[in-house]
């Protein structure tokens, strides 16, 4: 996903239909600024795999030379490549599940004004990078009893889609008042990542799934019949509709600071308590200029 504000506050659980299979072995949140690497420089996982989910969204598989390292679902590593001789990184959540054997699944926005994702994005599978160790916070409890919603937008579905997969390892069916919400806001209809998996656990009955389009009348989204508007103002009346008590709901939101704040302050509002919303915020690191223009932006 786009540069996380690290650390995330802490934060929560059959057999499933198989996600889309990376290739066999044999291949191979305050902004945080691109950076030197801290440790060796030396690429040490390969590109397996790559899907061109949008012109700006891709969905990258890296797979470490030593194995994917143990993680808690929620928590991000930094991806990293050499530039004009000089190695640098961001921190990206994985998309992942814990307990992942094979390869670690990202989703990369490219920034054209950026100082890494306009050399990450050309990169295709054989390509060679560096991926650092497991950090964050920004995690969810197996033992939480209560029904987790989960709120995003853009490429910060890429910890929740974490966090939902290794619950849905762990319970192997939920009752219509358990099912998870995922509810995920996007500009252009073309950025939902992920859509066919979350629509497809939806028609199973294992969540509720809400897809948002801010900008329904975007010629990019001609035909777009689903829900529109930014999520923070949708929740009151989708949290109603899917019966979701504010007493049993624990949620976790990521996406842009403004998206964050705004959406936590209709939650409460709504009635969760202060605990039983956790954030991870994130944002683009680019030029001052740009930093600024973002600053001013709306939330998303």
């Amino acid at each position: 996903m786009d540069t996380l504000i690290p650390p995330g506050r802490p934060a929560t659980r059959g057999p499933l239909p198989p996600r889309r299979p990376l290739p066999s072995r044999g291949f191979p949140p305050c902004a945080v600024p691109v950076r030197r690497l801290a440790s060796s420089t030396e690429p040490n996982a390969t590109i397996v795999d790559r899907e061109d989910i949008s012109p700006t969204i891709a969905r990258l598989g890296v797979r470490p030379d030593d194995g994917v390292p143990a993680f808690r679902s929620g928590q991000y590593l930094a991806l990293g490549i050499e530039v004009d001789g000089r190695a640098l990184q961001r921190p990206y959540s994985t998309a992942s599940p814990s307990g992942e054997p094979d390869a670690l699944e990202f989703l990369i926005r490219l920034v054209p004004a950026g100082a890494l994702t306009p050399h990450l994005w050309p990169l295709r599978v054989g390509a060679r990078v560096r991926v650092g160790r497991p950090k964050g916070l920004f995690t969810a409890d197996p033992a939480d009893p209560r029904r987790p919603l989960f709120v995003a937008t853009g490429t910060g579905i890429a910890p929740l889609l974490s966090m939902l997969e290794s619950r849905l390892r762990e319970v192997s069916d939920s009752r219509h008042g358990d099912r998870p919400i995922v509810v995920h806001g996007v500009a252009d209809a073309r950025d939902l990542a992920y859509r066919a998996r979350f629509r497809e656990l939806a028609d199973r009955g294992r969540i509720s799934y809400v897809p948002a389009v801010s900008r329904p009348f975007d010629p990019a989204n001609a035909g777009w019949s689903g829900a529109t508007g930014r999520v923070h103002a949708l929740l009151p009346s989708l949290l109603a509709e899917h019966g979701a008590d504010p007493a049993s709901v624990v949620a976790f939101v990521c996406g842009n600071p403004g998206m964050t704040d705004a959406v936590s302050t209709t939650l409460h509002d709504y009635g969760l308590p202060a605990e039983a919303v956790r954030s991870e915020a994130y944002w683009v690191a680019t030029t001052p200029a740009a930093q600024a223009a973002r600053a001013a932006a709306p939330p998303g």
